[in-house]
This record gives C-alpha cells, sequence and structure tokens, in this order.
C-alpha cells in the first residue's frame, strides 16, 4: 500500500458531518457524486484508508487545502476572542457575526458549529442563521446534523424548527436533499435514544415519508444479554431458610479442664431461581409518536394509532396500504415542469 494511511476507527463527529457535506446518501438509495474514504483493511479490526501517493497531485491540493482549514480556524478562533468571549457588547456582537458571514464555504460549515459551541445561545442562533440564509443542500446538512447529534436539547430543536421553516417557505417546490436524509437515516439508526428521537422528530417535520421503514424499526429496540461469570448463569435468587446445627464435635482436654469445639454446618431448604439470559426490550415514545403523525399525515389524515408498536402491521400496511395510495397521489398530481 503506497503512501500515508489514515486512521479511520475513531472519527470525531463533525469529521462524518463534513464528510457528509460532500456525499449525500439517502435512505437505502444510490449515493451522491461524492463518495466517503473506502475502508480497505487494517490490524486487528482497525479501518484505514488508502490515500494516493504524496506527490499525486490531487494529494497535493488535499494537503493544500489542510493548510487553508487550519488557517480558517485560526481566524474564526481570532473572531470568537475578540468579538464574543472579551466583551459583552451588543454592537461588537453584531461585528463578529458579520464577520462570521464572510465564511460561506461549505468545507468550513461543520468548523462554524464546533468552535461555538461553547458560547451562549444568542451566538449559536447566529450560526443556525447563517447557515439557513446560505441556502445550499451542504448548508443544509450541517444544519441537519445539528439538529440530530448536537448534545445540547435546546440547540438541537433550534435547528430543526430552522431547516423545518426552510423547507416549508418553499411550498413543497424545492425537495430536501439527499444529504438531510443521510442525517436522518444514520440518526435513526443510532443505538442513542436521544439522536434516534431526534432524528425521527426531524423526519416528522420534513415530511420524510419515505423514511417510515426506518421509523418503524427504531420505535423498538431490544438486545440480549448472555452470562459472562463460566457458569452460563446472570445471577441466582435464593428463596428459602437456613438451618444451623453442630456437624462434628471435637474434644479439647487439659488439665482439670475440658472443652468442645463445635463445627457448625447449615442446612439450605426452599428454592434457588437461576438467571441464564436477559431481554430488554425498550419502547421509544418520541419515535413511536413521530411515525404515528408522520404516517398518518402521508396517510390523507387517517390515523394510524391503532397498528400500536406491532412491527410486523407496520410493514403491512406500508406495503399494502401506504405505498399505493401515495403512488395514486403522485399519479394524480399535475406535472411539474423544471424551469429552464
Amino acid at each position: 500500500m503506497k503512501g500515508p494511511v489514515r486512521n479511520v476507527m475513531r472519527m470525531p463527529r463533525w469529521t462524518a458531518a463534513a464528510l457528509l457535506v460532500s456525499a449525500g446518501f439517502a435512505f437505502g438509495g444510490p449515493p451522491g457524486a461524492h463518495h466517503a474514504p473506502q475502508v480497505v483493511g487494517g490490524r486487528c479490526g482497525v479501518g484505514v484508508v488508502a490515500v494516493p501517493n504524496p506527490d499525486d497531485s490531487s494529494e497535493k491540493a488535499y494537503a493544500a487545502a489542510q493548510n487553508k482549514r487550519v488557517g480558517v480556524e485560526k481566524a474564526l478562533k481570532q473572531i470568537r476572542a475578540k468579538y464574543f468571549r472579551a466583551t459583552k457588547s451588543a454592537e461588537m456582537r453584531q461585528v463578529g457575526i458579520l464577520e462570521i458571514r464572510k465564511y460561506d464555504d461549505p468545507a468550513y460549515f461543520p468548523l462554524l458549529i464546533e468552535l461555538f459551541e461553547d458560547e451562549d445561545a444568542a451566538a449559536r442562533r447566529a450560526i443556525l442563521d447563517h447557515l439557513c440564509d446560505i441556502g445550499t443542500d451542504e448548508a443544509d446538512a450541517t444544519v441537519a446534523w445539528t439538529a440530530v447529534f448536537d448534545d445540547d436539547k435546546a440547540f438541537r430543536t433550534e435547528a430543526a424548527d430552522r431547516i423545518g421553516k426552510r423547507y416549508a417557505k418553499s411550498g413543497g417546490e424545492r425537495a430536501v436533499c439527499n444529504r438531510v436524509k443521510s442525517v436522518v437515516a444514520i440518526g435513526l439508526r443510532s443505538k442513542d435514544d436521544d439522536t434516534a428521537a431526534a432524528a425521527a422528530g426531524l423526519a416528522s417535520i420534513l415530511k420524510l415519508y419515505e423514511a417510515i421503514p426506518m421509523l418503524i424499526n427504531a420505535q423498538v429496540v431490544g438486545g440480549g444479554s448472555g452470562s459472562d461469570n463460566g457458569d452460563g448463569a446472570l445471577a441466582y435468587i435464593l428463596v428459602g431458610r437456613q438451618v444451623a446445627f453442630v456437624s462434628d464435635l471435637q474434644p479439647v482436654v487439659g488439665d482439670n479442664a475440658v472443652a468442645f469445639d463445635p463445627t457448625v454446618g447449615v442446612v439450605t431448604e426452599g428454592v434457588v431461581l437461576r438467571v441464564i439470559d436477559a431481554f430488554v426490550i425498550t419502547y421509544r415514545m418520541d419515535v413511536h409518536a413521530a411515525l404515528v403523525g408522520l404516517s398518518s399525515d402521508g396517510w390523507g389524515g387517517q390515523s394510524t394509532a391503532a397498528l400500536g408498536w406491532d412491527g410486523k402491521k407496520w410493514h403491512e400496511w406500508y406495503a399494502k396500504e401506504f405505498v399505493p395510495h401515495r403512488a395514486q397521489l403522485a399519479a394524480a398530481a399535475p406535472a411539474v415542469i423544471a424551469p429552464k
């Protein structure tokens, strides 16, 4: 393998966001024009990526882009220190926001969110407003990633509301891009309940009906755990009674004295419960509520709440009822002529 090797086993979350900015993957659909790096192998299960020869023109371009990114990161940190941390003046903060708005290159969108994540709510909202005003697919993907994966629940809600309003303003003329769908799909696959709930909420806001199968699968999660103590059991539960008795008595004799050394035994009677395996099922209420709301809206306002938590019924309904219904609506809709 020629050239340097980059370890991608532990990819920072905003590096992953940057990949989504340049590559959109829909719900099982074809990838976009650009692809994420391909994991080709590694030792001890650690994935690695093969990189072209350093003398190659593409590698030189990559190095130049990295150097430029370092410079931009330094400039943004200076803006943060001068206009946000060193002063509380509203005028100075406004100047800082105007400086931030000069950065409209998609490669720096995730960096804006990351560098200002510790600032107050007003500053972070200004970043979201800047990205929404840009209005490109790359900016939308960054806002969507924030709406699903940010640690601050209130900020996730802010981001989801903004991207929802952006698409609502288009009156349905602007379809949700694959990059945003990718974020929702990744969130719904997450094992974290809060992340899955945020992704489900964003799917509902954006009316991503094609995400319904993933919502069905994400509303109930479960897993089993076996024994790791070597005897095939997770635990033992004893319900019984123990009675002590003298099982042996050893005399001890001395000058003008005698004593006894008893050995005490215990008899146990009752029931022993041996726990060999455990299976935990988690019902994600927020995901289920988003699923019912989205599916009911797409089904012409008919409620789907009666399907409950039964995944099999949901999938049968989706295939036999929902898909034909949406096909009829699409067939009846007037043809839209794309502008030249």
